[in-house]
């Protein structure tokens, strides 16, 4: 009996053993499931639309989507999250961009026909690179507004943090994602995993612009909680928007168009 005990511990925490390693291998896989599908030229999905090219500092070049804003409007940079491309959120940008409003969507490195591997650190770079990119266009800083969905979230904290814009919007923000992946698997020791943590919660007292953070209590893959957690540690100015609608990747497409629209006039009215 003691020997088959000690077999069945053995295999167990072998096989534990092996999970562990799989996740750590896999853990790109996971966080990064990149699309392979090329970006498509966007004059066929939305109008006044260009695709240009973003070049980072490590020497990488980008494709992404471009509108250029009317007369002193603002101009959305939009930081998507871990899954599909710019190209698979064509629809949401068309209502994003109604009237006059601007918009560059980063694609990020690794996606979608890009160069590089995607990373916490390549992320911001790439985001970065976005910011550089309207300034050469001559848009001013208080007409930049920084959108980040999901994974996008803490790429679009960090590059509020390293640059000047008129306002900050996180669409369904996580605290880190090894609070995240630590919900999912609760029986794996995913902090000391994790290669890129995306720590949100611990950065975001730094912020020095206006924040909206959107969340729905339906969300299945972000805690709402952690997206709660986001917005109180963030100091003011900052609103939240909380609706029982929609799913993770669909607050604007369920009543969050106009909650945006209006933090857009708050922080970067018309002229």
């Amino acid at each position: 009996m003691i020997r088959y005990l000690a077999i069945a511990t053995g295999f167990a925490i072998a096989l534990y053993l092996a999970l562990a390693a799989f996740l750590y291998l896999r853990q790109d896989r996971l966080v990064f499931p990149a699309d392979s599908v090329p970006v498509q030229d966007p004059a066929s999905l939305m109008a006044d639309t260009s695709l240009v090219t973003l070049h980072t500092s490590d020497g990488l070049a980008l494709s992404a989507y471009y509108r250029a804003p009317g007369h002193e409007r603002p101009v959305i940079v939009y930081l998507h999250g871990n899954a599909g491309s710019i190209t698979t959120r064509a629809h949401r940008f068309a209502l994003m961009t109604q009237g006059d409003t601007g918009l560059l969507a980063v694609e990020y490195r690794g996606y979608a026909g890009n160069p590089g591997k995607p990373s916490e650190a390549g992320l911001i770079r790439d985001a970065a690179s976005a910011m550089r990119f309207l300034a050469a266009q001559g848009i001013a800083p208080d007409r930049i507004i920084l959108y980040g969905e999901s994974l996008g979230t803490h790429v679009a904290m960090r590059t509020a943090l390293d640059f000047r814009a008129a306002g900050l919007v996180l669409d369904a923000p996580y605290t880190s994602i090894a609070d995240v992946a630590a919900s999912r698997y609760p029986y794996m020791p995913v902090r000391m995993l994790l290669r890129n943590p995306f720590d949100t919660l611990s950065r975001i007292p730094g912020l020095k612009m206006p924040l909206l953070v959107m969340r729905t209590l339906q969300d299945k893959t972000v805690p709402p909680s952690e997206s709660l957690a986001v917005f109180n540690a963030a100091p003011e100015p900052k609103q939240i928007w909380t609706t029982q609608q929609g799913s993770h990747s669909t607050l604007i497409e369920n009543g969050g168009l106009a909650v945006l629209d209006r933090f857009i006039e708050h922080v970067s009215p018309a002229p």
